[in-house]
């Protein structure tokens, strides 16, 4: 009797360890070091790397390729809905006097948090010192240098840059129907701003083909 009562649980045990092969109790963990491996193979985006790095950065931003000291990145702060033009150089320290000093106890060197507030435009190539807060919607134009703050909703452009008039009235007066109409030198495709075309899944390559379509209605 013992050694059927044995058999049987041999025979029990035998089957279990059949049924743990057929589950592939690893098959989870399988999955989860695969799911970790594409992770670690896909580049961070620039937003990820920032924050990654200690910068503060906000939702629904649109930041093309810019420089900063990677170091001191903390002390960078992007809000919402802000955008960063291709070649935007921001710093956020100055040592030049320190550098240039050959005193045996030379001035310190400077370092100032760089703030662009929420729904804040800068133009492509600008560079942004040390210290410069953008405020809310602001404007900076291309190419400009940003040596002191730009109060909110205002246009900033220049070297150093400086302010020109409200963004909403230089909209209004260079995007009027007359000024488009007289303006022989340009080309005018409308065209979703950013934020609408991330919400249809526009892509860059769509971008461009839109823009040649159109190109030769002008000559182009």
């Amino acid at each position: 009797m013992l050694g059927a009562q044995a058999a049987g649980t041999s025979s029990r045990f035998h089957r279990f360890l059949q049924g743990l092969r057929q589950i592939e109790p690893w098959h989870g963990t399988k999955r989860l070091l695969k799911w970790l491996l594409e992770i670690y193979r896909r580049p961070m985006s620039l937003e990820e790397r920032l924050r990654a790095l200690g910068a503060r950065i906000g939702q629904d931003v649109q930041l093309q390729p810019f420089t900063i000291d990677e170091r001191y990145a903390r002390l960078l702060t992007i809000e919402d809905r802000a955008q960063v033009g291709k070649g935007t150089t921001i710093y956020l320290s100055d040592g030049v006097a320190n550098t240039i000093s050959e005193a045996p106890d030379p001035p310190p060197i400077r370092f100032g948090p760089v703030r662009i507030c929420k729904g804040a435009v800068i133009g492509r190539d600008s560079i942004i010192l040390a210290g410069v807060t953008i405020g809310e919607y602001a404007l900076i134009g291309a190419g400009s240098l940003v040596t002191r703050d730009v109060p909110a909703g205002m246009l900033a452009v220049g070297c150093p840059a400086r302010v020109v008039g409200t963004v909403e009235e230089w909209v209004r007066t260079r995007y009027s129907e007359k000024a488009i109409r007289e303006d022989r030198r340009s080309i005018y495709v409308y065209m979703p701003n950013w934020r609408r075309r991330r919400a249809i899944g526009m892509t860059p390559e769509e971008q461009d083909l839109y823009y040649e379509e159109n190109f030769p209605r002008y000559g182009y």
